[in-house]
This record gives structure tokens, sequence and C-alpha cells, in this order.
């Protein structure tokens, strides 16, 4: 019996070692891999030896057991960000089954008002950054602008981004179809990749779509050039036309409702 309480121990630790490498290879940190596995590999060893009763290393088991508790404390404080997406995958599961249903042509007319408003603000070169979300956005960035909870509307947002507003320069987040906060603020991108003559409202407008925890899309319009451009999942695409842009804000959406009808 004692034999077999072993043998399940040493399988579980086997298991739970192999999702560990597979999430230091998934980051590409050999580094931390290489320190986890050899401390791993001495902690085994000193188990094995105790089950084997050899003596005199009891101190040395000790040390292992606190140097590996002390890695963990480490790894989840260095991976704090990846320990809240994981927990931010879990909930979503739950979330998808808590959405309201949208049918297809509430979605059409809250993305016709986006889209005149789009066009209007592209117009009058007024600068503009709206993010909608899909299914989670991190709570942070709800709390950091002013809650409306309103019904979507083309002079509604036009307001919000009128340069006299003082919301102006934040970003309109809407949620199941209705405009929840404005003046939010984003979380810039730390790509080297993004162009170097793009200003903080791309910047933040990329940077809001680059975690795994944001299932969002964002628009921009330009405050210089009045070009629209959209970002999902941090590829950003510009010179988009009033009907270019809905068809890329539908396509993604209309994938979501069919997705909540099976």
């Amino acid at each position: 019996m004692e034999l077999a309480g072993k043998i399940i121990s040493l399988c579980i630790a086997a298991l739970l070692s192999i999702f560990i490498v597979i999430f230091f290879a998934k980051r590409k940190s050999p580094t931390l891999l290489c320190l986890y596995l050899t401390i791993f590999f001495v902690y085994l060893a000193t188990h094995i030896i105790e089950w084997f009763d050899i003596k005199g290393l009891e101190t040395a088991q000790q040390l292992m057991f606190l140097v590996c508790v002390f890695f963990c404390i480490a790894c989840i404080i260095v991976y704090e960000n990846d320990i809240k997406t994981l927990f931010a995958r879990v909930r979503r599961l739950h979330l998808k089954t808590e959405q309201k249903n949208i049918t297809d042509e509430e979605v059409r007319t809250s993305l016709k008002a986006i889209v005149s408003a789009c066009q209007s603000l592209s117009k009058s070169r007024t600068g503009a950054l709206i993010v909608i979300v899909r299914e989670k956005i991190d709570n942070y960035i709800i709390e950091s602008g002013v809650r409306l909870d309103a019904e979507i509307s083309a002079p509604l947002l036009e307001s919000i981004f009128n340069t006299k507003s003082p919301m102006h320069d934040g970003a309109v987040i809407i949620k199941d179809y209705r405009i929840v906060t404005a003046g939010s603020f984003l979380p810039l991108t730390k790509s080297l990749d993004v162009d170097k003559t793009l200003g903080t409202r791309h910047r933040a407008g990329i940077g809001v779509t680059e975690s795994e925890v944001n299932d969002v899309i964002s628009i921009i319009i330009s405050e210089e050039t009045g070009i629209i451009s959209t970002v999902r999942k941090g590829i950003l695409r510009r010179y988009l036309t009033p009907e270019r842009l809905f068809d890329m804000l539908y396509d993604p959406l209309r994938d979501d409702i069919e997705k909540g009808k099976k």
C-alpha cells in the first residue's frame, strides 16, 4: 500500500512537471525552464533516497523544499499576468452562457450608428477611440472612465468626442451593445514594430487588443488626418471606408452571435 502511494505521488509530480515545462517552453524562457528542471530533479532525488531509507540527507531535503517554495512564489510574482489570463479564460467559458441574446438586427443597428459617428468624426478630423468588447475587458479600464450605460447613437458618440467635452481624450467602451463608459484610459502597446509616426491614441488602441484577457476590437479616428483604423488582436488596419469599417466589425460579431445560438 505504501509503495502504491509513492508511485501515485511520483506520477502526479511527473504530470505537474510536464505542464510546467510546456508553460515555460511556450513563453520561451529557457533559463527558468533549466532552473526548474534542476530543482525538480534534485528534489525528486532526495525523495527517492528517503524512500530507500538512506540516512543523512534530511537537511538537504528540507533545504530543497524551501527552495522549491521560493521558486513557486517567484513564478507567481513574475507570471502574474499569465495566471490572470488563465483564470480569465476559465471565467470566459462561464460568461458565454450568461451573455444576453443579441439579434442580428440589433447588431446591424448598433454598428450603423457607430459607423455613422466615425464617418462624421473622420470628416471633421476629430480624434476618437472606441472599444467594442466581445466578451471581456480588464475591470480597471472600465473603472477608469465615466459610467454612462447608454444606448448607442451617432449623436451621443459625436458629442463625447467633441473637443470641448471633458471626456474626448479617453476611450468609449461598448459592451453588450451599450455605451458603458466614456473617457476610459487604455494601456499603450509595448511593441517596437509600431509605426513611429502613430500617436498615443493609436498606441492605446493597439495596446488594449494585445492582452489575452481583453477580447475587444478598437476603432481609431486620427485627429491629424481623419483616417479610420481598426485593431483586432494587435493587428492594425488603416484607411478604412465606412463600408469597409462596417464589414470588419460585423464579421467577427456575427460569428459571436452564431456561436451563442449553438
